[in-house]
């Protein structure tokens, strides 16, 4: 029996105080994006089965539209517009800072509101990193800012005998034992701490650790944390990337990736956790 004030697991209502903060904090967001010369851009909830770039994710909503095309709800907004704009508009406009406000849907009923943020041909994730801690600032929120590498973890499995699940698991001290410029790398947290084991990595990483100190020059926050050996699976931030979090609430996530094989900056703003966060008064 389904009562009457039921809602399908995974759906939002939004209502009084908290629709007013989804709404505060969506229009904000525009006002800051619209001054950081950003276009906004609102893609079609349905997209061709075709357009997706996994095939095989069972999360997907699928249907059967015309002709018998497959057809999926909106499941990634970032694929759908990077699609849209290199593909369909890119021969009315060359403008190359996007952004978009509307939800992603997963099975069987999970809804998803998100602010996302797209910059094409942009090889610098500290500008936009630095504006997606703008954007939760004038939120009133002050998370903690996790700055990763992905390709530091796949280097180490390349050059030395590791799994890749290693790191998943986040299981430091076996990673120590295979080389002690693990261990050093698993106590990195701060600027202070990655500029000093620097010149003990391997030349194989240099680079990569670079990258990380790259961001912190361009962005300072307080609550900023380096993970150099931190590995998110799946994905296609398969570079620099980062994730801003109060508790186990994730608020943000971005990094650099390539899509439609364009190299670009971007980050997604889950509005449904900030809200939360905002109604708890954190």
């Amino acid at each position: 029996m389904i009562f009457e004030h039921e809602l399908p697991q995974g759906s939002k209502l939004y209502f009084d105080k908290s629709a007013k903060l989804k709404r505060d904090t969506e229009s904000l967001a525009v006002q800051i994006l619209y001054e950081n010369d950003y276009k906004e851009i609102a893609t079609p909830t349905f997209s061709f089965l075709s357009h997706q770039d996994d095939f095989s994710n069972r999360d997907m909503i699928r249907l059967s539209g015309e002709d018998n095309h497959q057809i999926v709800l909106r499941y990634d907004s970032t694929v759908d517009a990077m699609r849209i704009i290199t593909k369909r508009i890119a021969r009315s406009t060359n403008h190359k800072k996007w952004f978009y406000i509307q939800p992603v849907y997963g099975y069987p009923t999970t809804e998803l509101n998100q602010i996302g943020v797209e910059f094409l041909d942009s090889q610098s994730l500290a500008p936009v990193m630095c504006l997606s801690v703008l954007l939760l600032k004038e939120f009133g929120l002050k998370p903690f800012l996790q700055i990763c590498n992905q390709k530091i973890p796949l280097l180490c499995t390349q050059h030395l005998d590791i799994n890749i699940e290693s790191f998943i698991s986040q299981d430091y001290s076996a990673l120590g034992k295979k080389a002690d410029f693990l261990s050093t790398l698993a106590s990195v947290h701060s600027q202070q701490d990655l500029e000093k084991c620097l010149d003990c990595m391997p030349q194989f990483l240099r680079k990569e650790l670079e990258s990380l100190l790259e961001c912190a020059s361009f962005c300072v926050y307080e609550n900023t944390i380096f993970s150099p050996l931190f590995y998110a699976p799946g994905g296609y931030y398969e570079d620099l990337f980062y994730r801003a979090f109060i508790g186990n609430e994730v608020l943000v996530i971005g990094g650099r990736y390539v899509i439609s094989q364009t190299p670009s900056c971007g980050f997604a703003i889950y509005t449904d956790n900030v809200v939360a966060k905002l109604l708890e008064g954190v």
